[in-house]
């Protein structure tokens, strides 16, 4: 007990200065992805790319849809303004007021979604219900409707705890969701079937919101009985909400329209395109959410005291570090891609053409890795500048596209001559199944073409933002394209090297290619006297070597649940 309680003090401590900032959020952005692999290793290993996890996977589309609706009411970044400007008793009942109201709003409107499910579902996916499987689905998805109220709770808890600057508890959240998961898998799958998956996913959400409760009833919080003390100010914070939920709710309506459609498709076409995705977003977690996250409030602190220029700043050099790891990141993914799929999921019930499959599916994807980075930033900065219109009609326009592409995609790829090209082009001729390439064709496009008109738009509002990006963008091409090389290189170089174990084989083979690629990369950086190359090898010299270093400045960080739902 004593050492839980030294362990839950670390995790108390404070954290301030961009780059410490970035350093927590990166470091526990990685380890819950890490844990996120082993839960798809695992899923993959049972079931491989087939029915089962069709099912999985498409039960998540209604309550993430709800949750990130309603997690978004009560986000920190509504909520941690409104805790701020108050003192400890207003404090705690606003708190009681705003967990009362969501508390009511959720289990409405998750009542609601479990009465219509069977409809709702039957008409999404009809090959399910022809199938016969739709009472699977329906009871997968009413179990995880109680994961949006337990992580409303979590962003609720998370306020307060950010407010008190305990942002490592708040960062440790996501790992405890994963473990929730990974014991659904291995505890309650052989109890209970498929239906054990969706109670470890309510495991991990109690996980995520439970880790925090201990801190905040030290606090004095939730000490009572909560009651609604102050409506009005509930009303206020929903109103100011609504914009930014709206914006949220178009990523999950884009995945609801991927997943139907993916269902039309071969068996395991929805679990090839969530693993890509979850492959992908492993880097996109450590590298874009985390800068975006950590700028945002130097961002809003800035706009704030009317300083534009110096938000301008703020803003490009968080872009600048995004492209500089996401790029080359980028060319190493689609390089790599079949190792990496192989290492992370190749075993068990998933074979050669899931992992060929779920390869080409990861390399498209990870084309816009660079674009959802800076498109996580931008909108934060339109968000730290009061302007929660522009991302909602970019995101409702991204999702509109991503759907239609599909669609479109999808038809074009039935002509025997596209689609061998595009089996040619990503290595998987004679793969049956190989049309659900068109989703993430679909989802890259519409994602690069949003970003695009996103930072135009921004570029138009803030003038300056283009010209202090240009040259870093030039350079992380430029180191981008010899990573590539040295990796593609290195892979060639070692083809010819077996192990007794084909996995030990390949891992070695990724592995050696990758640090070729990334020693590479960080010489094209060092001869181009790349300024973030410079700030990054200063960074960590002075934390290996404890040398005194100029701060970045003082930031709060903040980070709401809703943004996870996918990891």
């Amino acid at each position: 007990m004593p050492k839980i309680n030294e362990g839950l003090r670390f995790l108390s401590s404070e954290v301030r200065g961009l780059h410490a900032a970035v350093y927590v959020l990166a470091v526990c952005a990685m380890l819950s992805s890490l844990l996120a692999l082993l839960r798809d290793r695992l899923l993959a290993h049972e079931f491989g790319a087939g029915t089962e996890l069709d099912i999985y996977y498409a039960a998540f589309r209604i309550p993430d849809l709800i949750f990130v609706c309603l997690g978004a009411l009560v986000s920190v970044y509504m909520l941690i303004p409104e805790l701020s400007r108050r003192d400890s008793a207003e404090q705690k009942d606003y708190i009681d007021t705003v967990f009362v109201g969501f508390s009511i709003l959720a289990v409405f409107v998750g009542t609601l979604a479990a009465f219509l499910a069977p409809r709702i579902l039957g008409a999404l996916y009809p090959q399910f219900a022809e199938a016969g499987l739709l009472p699977t689905l329906v009871a997968l998805t009413r179990i995880m409707l109680l994961q949006p109220v337990l992580l409303g709770f979590s962003n609720i808890f998370a306020a307060i705890t950010q407010t008190r600057n305990r942002y490592a508890l708040y960062a440790v959240s996501p790992l405890l969701y994963n473990i929730g998961i990974i014991i659904g898998i291995v505890a309650f799958y052989p109890l209970w079937g498929i239906t054990g998956l969706a109670w470890g996913v309510v495991v991990g959400a109690v996980l995520h919101a439970g880790i925090q409760l201990p801190s905040i009833m030290r606090d004095g919080f939730f000490r009572r009985i909560p009651r609604l003390s102050v409506p009005r100010a509930l009303i206020r914070t929903a109103a100011m909400s609504v914009p930014r939920a709206l914006a949220l709710s178009m990523s999950q309506f884009a995945f609801i329209g991927l997943t139907v459609l993916a269902a039309t498709l071969a068996t395991g076409s929805i679990a090839v395109f969530m693993f890509a995705y979850n492959l992908q977003a492993v880097p996109l977690a450590i590298i874009g959410a985390s800068y975006s996250v950590a700028a945002f409030p130097t961002l809003a602190l800035a706009l704030s005291n009317g300083r534009r220029a110096e938000f301008i700043g703020h803003i490009a050099t968080a872009a600048r570090h995004v492209l500089f790891w996401s790029l080359p990141a980028t060319v190493l993914v689609i390089v790599l891609r079949a190792h990496i799929v192989r290492t992370v999921l190749g075993s068990g019930a998933f074979d050669w053409t899931d992992t060929r499959l779920t390869a080409a599916a990861l390399a498209v994807l990870s084309l816009a890795l660079a674009s959802q980075g800076l498109m996580l930033l931008l909108v934060r900065g339109y968000y730290a500048a009061g302007r929660t219109f522009i991302p909602f009609v970019i995101s409702g326009g991204i999702a509109l596209g991503t759907i239609g592409l599909g669609q479109i995609f999808i038809h074009v790829f039935q002509n025997t001559s596209v689609l061998f090209f595009i089996q040619s082009l990503l290595r998987v001729e004679d793969i049956p199944g190989s049309i659900v390439l068109a989703l993430p064709f679909a989802y890259a496009t519409a994602t690069i073409a949003g970003t695009f008109i996103l930072a135009l738009n921004f570029e138009r509002t803030f003038p300056g933002f283009f010209a202090k990006i240009r040259r870093s963008l030039a350079q992380a091409l430029v180191a981008a394209f010899s990573g590539g090389v040295a990796a593609y290189s290195m892979l060639a170089l070692m083809s010819p090297i077996t192990f007794a174990s084909t996995l030990l084989s390949v891992f070695t083979r990724g592995f050696a290619a990758g640090v070729s690629g990334l020693i590479v990369a960080g010489f094209a950086y060092a001869l181009l006297r790349n300024p973030e190359y410079i700030e990054t090898v200063g960074a960590l010299r002075a934390r290996l070597w404890r040398k005194p270093v100029r701060p970045a400045g003082e930031v709060t960080l903040a980070a709401s649940a809703e943004e996870d739902t996918e990891l």
